[in-house]
């Protein structure tokens, strides 16, 4: 994910005036210039629209949802003040203690660690004042809508391998098969799985997290809406890519971790462990 982490500081923060020293703000936060705005200020109490990235110290991306703008409300958070502390349009990367991050942010592949530092790259792309901060949020979210299926549709185009369509816009390869034990309504179901963007960036992974899922099979509640389409009938053994568009997976609202934005369509490679009838 290095690749990513490179495309995606070269393309959204190209430098006019790079800094290359990190510039200390307080014992655990130190900031750099990446390029200088317009000298708008921001005030303590607005609401901020911006872009980022995250990546490990070794310029692993940790998270990366591409072409979203985050709307952060003011608290008393010390990120808070630094983020104020700059204009609208700058660009800039943030060093920061990995253990503080976390307290701000919940982001998946950075809360598995609170050692160490993380690197921030983010762009103030605006202030508001909280009734215009929710319309811009509102309208941006609207054309998000309409962009996640123009990107599925690009993604579907230039597959190597077709995928089945299925009920409702569920979209299934089966990448290896067996005559094993099938699933059926009320199947307890064990699974392994990797979850990621269309883009590639990895947002959950049971094999990183060390735990086997295991659910009732047709039971509300226990697994996203598109897993009981995409795995109705599949058997014990087999392994496949499921891809969901967001109203089958994290819909309007993303997850409830900020993980996955809204209006974001998944894929997830399954392997399902066992099936017990």
């Amino acid at each position: 994910m290095r690749i990513l982490a490179l495309v995606f500081a070269v393309t959204l923060f190209s430098c006019k005036e790079p800094s290359t020293e990190f510039k200390q703000y307080s014992d655990d936060i130190s900031y750099k210039y990446l390029q200088l705005g317009d000298e708008k200020d921001i005030d303590e109490t607005d609401v901020l629209e911006m872009q980022l990235l995250v990546v490990s110290e070794k310029y692993d991306t940790l998270h990366y949802a591409e072409d979203y703008h985050y709307f952060l409300e003011p608290s008393s958070h010390v990120l808070d003040t630094v983020f104020r502390s700059f204009y609208v349009q700058d660009s800039i990367q943030l060093r920061i203690k990995r253990s503080l991050f976390n307290e701000y942010f919940k982001f998946y592949k950075v809360l598995q660690s609170n050692e160490g530092d993380v690197l921030l790259s983010l762009r103030l792309m605006n202030n508001y004042k909280k009734p215009e901060a929710d319309k811009a949020e509102q309208a941006f979210i609207s054309k998000r809508e309409l962009k996640e299926q123009e990107a599925l549709q690009k993604y579907l185009r230039n597959s190597s391998q077709p995928f089945d369509t299925l009920a409702g816009g569920v979209y299934r390869q089966i990448l290896f098969e067996t005559d094993s034990t099938p699933i059926k309504l009320g199947s307890e179901v064990s699974i392994h799985y990797e979850g990621y963007f269309l883009n590639g960036y990895i947002f959950d992974d049971t094999h990183e997290k060390s735990v086997t899922p295991t659910f009732t099979f047709g039971r509300e509640y226990q697994m996203i809406e598109g897993f009981q389409t995409a795995l109705s009938g599949r058997k014990e053994g087999e392994r496949v890519k499921i891809i969901l568009p967001s109203r089958h997976a994290f819909g309007e609202e993303g997850s409830l971790a900020g993980i996955v934005p809204p209006y974001t369509a998944v894929i997830y490679d399954v392997n399902i462990i066992k099936v017990i009838n």
